[in-house]
């Protein structure tokens, strides 16, 4: 473990929480403890946890801080976890976006976090504006007028991106510092969309929309359900794929709560919800590296 910020960009993963599920120990969370934590032993690997985030927080916030930051603001406080559905890590066109929230509308957020660089942002607004209707951009508070400088080159497209900041207490806005996002249709691509969707789900679009799914065999039923699909309106085939995507990550609010809050995000979108008894027990346990 030579590389120390990779170690601890390494904590909040699900292959970590795995490891102390399943054996008891983790290099990596071991490691990382050991140089940031004080007085391990009489503290409780929950209690680890909470002061790995909190040198994040004052140090380095990185991507997973951004994301966890936005999971508890939004879903938790901002939105309901019955009504709205989070992903993350999801594949548009040639790029990947790091967090979509979807209630009776989708919108992409793409972190900028003090450790990220703008040269690709162009690129990937363009690819998210194919899928999604609203796009907006978390940044700190000290990089918004940059945010709003690179964004004023892009026309139409970057004065519908909606500008958020997270400031130093971890609060996002976007009405002292950036705006809310504007819908911008003009570049939906059906072909961008389809490809959001799992086959079960775009089956359940084509065949609730048409009454029938394609009368080919399985070998081309990705061609032609696509096909298919590109009949569709494209602002209802929008729709329409946003009501799958919905339905993916269902949690409760009980179970939500449960879930220690810097540790949301991993465990929500590692699909980890289902062993919460397990995490509570694991995170109980006092460290013994």
């Amino acid at each position: 473990m030579t590389d120390n910020s990779r170690a601890i960009n390494r904590v909040f993963t699900r292959g970590v929480i795995s490891e102390l599920l399943q054996s008891g120990s983790s290099k990596v969370f071991d490691y990382v403890a050991r140089r940031y934590v004080n007085n391990l032993e009489s503290k409780t690997r929950g209690e680890i946890f909470s002061d790995i985030y909190a040198h994040l927080g004052r140090e380095k916030r990185n991507e997973y801080y951004y994301m966890n930051t936005l999971l508890n603001k939004l879903l938790a406080g901002r939105h309901s976890v019955n009504t709205t559905t989070a992903l993350s890590q999801v594949r548009i066109g040639q790029h990947i976006a790091d967090f979509v929230m979807i209630n009776g509308e989708g919108t992409v957020y793409e972190i900028k976090s003090e450790l990220d660089n703008f040269d690709r942002l162009r690129d990937q607004l363009r690819d998210y504006f194919k899928a999604f209707s609203k796009v907006s951009v978390l940044a700190s508070t000290r990089e918004i007028e940059r945010v709003e400088r690179v964004l004023s080159g892009f026309g139409d497209m970057g004065e519908a991106v909606g500008i958020y900041a997270l400031s130093e207490r971890d609060t996002i806005f976007s009405k002292a510092h950036g705006r809310e996002p504007e819908q911008y249709d003009a570049d939906l691509d059906h072909a961008c969309i389809f490809k959001l969707l799992r086959k079960r789900e775009y089956e359940n679009v084509v065949s609730g929309y048409f009454g029938e799914l394609p009368p080919v065999a399985p070998v081309f039923r990705f061609r032609v359900c696509l096909e298919w699909f590109q009949q569709i309106p494209i602002l209802e085939a929008r729709n329409l794929a946003l009501a799958e995507l919905k339905q993916r990550n269902n949690i409760t609010t009980a179970a939500f709560s449960r879930i220690q809050r810097e540790l949301k995000s991993v465990v929500y979108f590692s699909n980890l919800t289902k062993r919460l008894n397990d995490i509570e027990q694991m995170l109980e346990l006092r460290y013994r590296g």
